[in-house]
């Protein structure tokens, strides 16, 4: 299959599709309507399927948000408790103590959204161990940003390991900025896996996976594109260009205008879902205030 480069399961289909006129093997997708929100479900199922589509196997779940979904507070709430109702579902059942991985550099806007997220997380260890009675109806969260390999010399599967070794979660949650092949997807769609996800894999392949294998701990990804690479942008907007690898190569990307607001609202989102998905009791609300 003809490669451009997307880190959603949801594009990784229509490409197949587009281009063998067919629907992947080893594939299982459903769409549904909540809270006016669109969510699609890709489930690939076999290794032919994951060969095929250039992901691993396991489930997708691809939230798509209206256009101006920023300015609207309830869009904010909805697609908080629907997206919380979806990581629930994917962690292991009722996992005692969860361990949150904010991935990306804090000082490239459209690379920020993990560590801006871990901001918006009610972290609950040293509480649980200090006040047992007070925090017993919450579950036994902690949280990281542990920089990029650039800017600390330190591979992030390597930090998160040694974390893990240490305090032994009983799951992961990774945040990290994703890349989409159109436009009309950046920061509009909101992606959920279980399959872990490698940092900066798309930059330097190879690097080292944060996954179920490498932590022995299972591992969900949460994430929103935040950039389309200007190849990919250029192949899709023009039916008559080349084909993508034909084009000259560039580091170019394309970020929306306003990134820096829309990451703010993004990791609200992503935030208060995990929030509301370890901390079952409490609303929208209870978690502004907490965080104030």
């Amino acid at each position: 299959m003809e490669s451009r480069r997307t880190d959603l399961a949801l594009e990784a289909r229509e490409l197949y599709q587009e281009q063998t006129l067919r629907e992947p093997p080893g594939v299982d997708w459903k769409e549904e309507e909540q809270d006016g929100i669109h969510m699609t479900e890709v489930h690939i199922r076999t290794p032919e399927g994951a060969q095929e589509m250039g992901k691993p196997q396991g489930r997708y779940i691809t939230f798509q948000l209206g256009e101006n979904w920023e300015r609207e507070d309830h869009t904010i709430a909805a697609a908080s408790s629907l997206l919380a109702r979806q990581v629930r579902r994917l962690l292991p059942s009722q996992p005692e103590s969860v361990l949150i991985v904010g991935l990306g550099n804090r000082h490239l806007t459209a690379d920020a959204l993990g560590p801006l997220c871990t901001e918006k997380i009610i972290v609950t260890r040293h509480l649980k161990d200090t006040m047992p009675d007070v925090f017993r109806s919450f579950a036994r969260v902690s949280a990281i940003a542990p920089g990029v390999l650039g800017l600390t010399g330190v591979e992030t599967g390597e930090v998160v390991l040694g974390l893990c070794e240490k305090i032994r979660p009983d799951a992961i949650i990774a945040i990290d900025s994703l890349v989409s092949r159109k436009l009309s997807r950046l920061c509009r769609t909101i992606q959920l896996s279980d399959t872990g996800i490698t940092p900066g894999g798309g930059i330097a392949p190879g690097r080292f996976p944060l996954d179920e294998q490498t932590l022995h701990t299972p591992v969900l990804a949460l994430g929103i594109p935040t950039v389309v690479e200007a190849r990919t942008l250029a192949a899709d907007l023009c039916p008559n260009a080349p084909p993508e690898e034909e084009l000259p190569p560039t580091s170019l990307i394309v970020t929306p205008k306003d990134i820096d607001a829309l990451m703010v609202k993004s990791a609200k989102i992503l935030g208060y879902a995990i929030d509301m998905a370890l901390h079952t009791h409490l609303s929208v609300e209870d978690i502004e205030s907490l965080l104030s």
